[in-house]
Parts: structure tokens; sequence; C-alpha cells
């Protein structure tokens, strides 16, 4: 399971470490953070990510979502992870499949230089850990969250947990925020696709090939290595996607009850 994290002003926000891996191995706290929107962290919030060792930010919203600013010994980055292709989000928008697991594997087919962006911040980071982060913390920041899991071979067990995590915290969120993140609309858009929440999220992460997304992206090797071995916190491993980075760098030399198109803004995932 994830590590929880009881920083004020975040009710979704988990390390990624304490994770278990395929070859039984557990992965390594303090180098990857997930949360929600930080706009509610007071000074003392971020004092707890500080002290947890958070020193990039990576915002994962869309430039009219972003708001606030870090601390001024963090560095902030900001991706448009979602893009406005109009031509890709239009069918996911009209059937609510947006705030969904079930968009990711055609996101990361037909827009890989969304995600790319994301991997090179990761990559170029400096030390210590990075927190990355869209509005509700589910889907945007799930998307990166899947892959990195994928990355060094998380087993599908421990990633459906984290994911399903955010459907735990939904009361917490609204609570803290003050507005509704659409679990009983997620439901219902993944019946209708004759998926629960579990199983969609699993058929996704059991198809994700990380290597062959490397290619198709046109990710540098060190960039590569940089996700494989979570910035060099674990070795490369074949149950991991580095088993491949050798021979692919030779060969380089929405449903029934959509959730609405219009909440695609300050209540995207």
């Amino acid at each position: 399971m994830p590590t929880v994290l009881s920083v004020d002003g975040l009710a979704n926000a988990r390390d990624l470490g304490g994770m278990e891996r395929n070859d039984r191995s557990l992965t390594p706290e303090g180098v990857f953070v997930r949360a929600e929107m930080l706009d509610r962290l007071d000074e003392s919030g971020w004092a707890v990510l500080r002290g947890h060792g958070v020193r990039t930010v990576i915002d994962l919203r869309r430039p009219e979502e972003a708001t606030g600013a870090v601390p001024d010994d963090m560095l902030l980055v900001r991706i448009d992870l979602d893009g406005d292709e109009r031509d890709f989000w239009g069918p996911f928008e009209a059937d609510g499949r947006w705030g969904t697991p079930l968009y990711y594997a055609a996101h990361l087919q037909q827009l890989p230089h969304r995600l790319a962006q994301v991997v090179q911040a990761i990559a170029s980071a400096p030390g210590g850990a990075v927190l990355f982060h869209c509005g509700a913390g589910w889907d945007r920041t799930g998307l990166v969250a899947a892959f990195l899991l994928k990355a060094i071979g998380v087993s599908e067990d421990a990633a459906v947990a984290d994911y399903l995590a955010s459907f735990a915290n939904a009361d917490a969120m609204t609570a803290l925020h003050g507005r509704s993140f659409d679990v009983e609309e997620r439901h219902a858009v993944l019946a209708a696709f004759g998926h629960t929440p579990e199983s969609a999220f699993r058929e996704m992460y059991r198809q994700l090939d990380v290597d062959g997304w490397f290619r198709h992206a046109g990710i540098d090797e060190g960039a590569a290595r940089s996700i494989v071995t979570w910035r060099g916190h674990v070795d490369a491993s074949p149950h991991g996607a580095q088993s491949s980075l050798e021979p692919r760098t030779q060969a380089c030399s929405r449903g029934s009850r959509p959730i609405p198109a219009q909440t695609r803004g300050d209540t995207r995932p």
C-alpha cells in the first residue's frame, strides 16, 4: 500500500513508497508524492511536505486552472497534461470517460508529447522528492502514477489499491475543498462501459507497455533511465521496464449518466 501523508490542506496525498513490486521488494519512499490541488496548504502544510523531502512540484493542470505558488525553496513546473486537442477530447467528454481510466491508453498513444513533458521534468528535477498533482489528484495524477508504478514493476494489485484510494478519500476531499468529486457519476460512466473502477484501472495497467511508450514518444535514454530507476533509487530489474532499455538504445543509436462536459474545468480530476 502507498504511504498516506497526513498534511493539513490535503485529503488525497500519498507517497508512492512502500508498494509491493513483482519481485516482492517494496518501492522506496521519498521519491514520488501524489496529491490533489495545493491551494489549501498553509505554512505548516508546506513544512510537512518539505520535511518529507519534497523539492519539486509538478502541476498537471491546464493553464486556466493553475493557482497559487510554492515556497521559494521548491521548484514549480507547470505542465498541461490534458492539452487542448479537441479532436481527442471531444468523444471522451461526450460520454464521460474523461473522468476514468478509460482514456489513459488513448492519451498515451495519441498525445505522447503530453506525458513526455512530465518525464523530462522528472528526469531534470533537482534532488529530493517530486510531488505531482492536478485538481483532485485522481486521473491526471493517476495516469502519471500508473506509469511510474508500472515502470518499476509494481504489482497489479498494489497499483489498483493506489488508484482506489482516491475513491476512499472522496468524502474527505469534499469536506476539505467544499465540492463534489463526482464519485457516483464515475461509477455510472464505468458501469455503462461494463467496468468498475477496479476493473477499468486493472485492464489499463495490465496492458500498459512502458518500454513501448518510450519508443513511441521518442524518450531519450537518460530520461527513460530516470523513470525506470525512480531517479536512481532502485536498480534495473527484469520485472520492471528497464529490461528492454539496452535493445531500445541500440535500435534508436464518458455512458448513461456522463460526467457533464462542462465540468472539465476547475473540477477536472
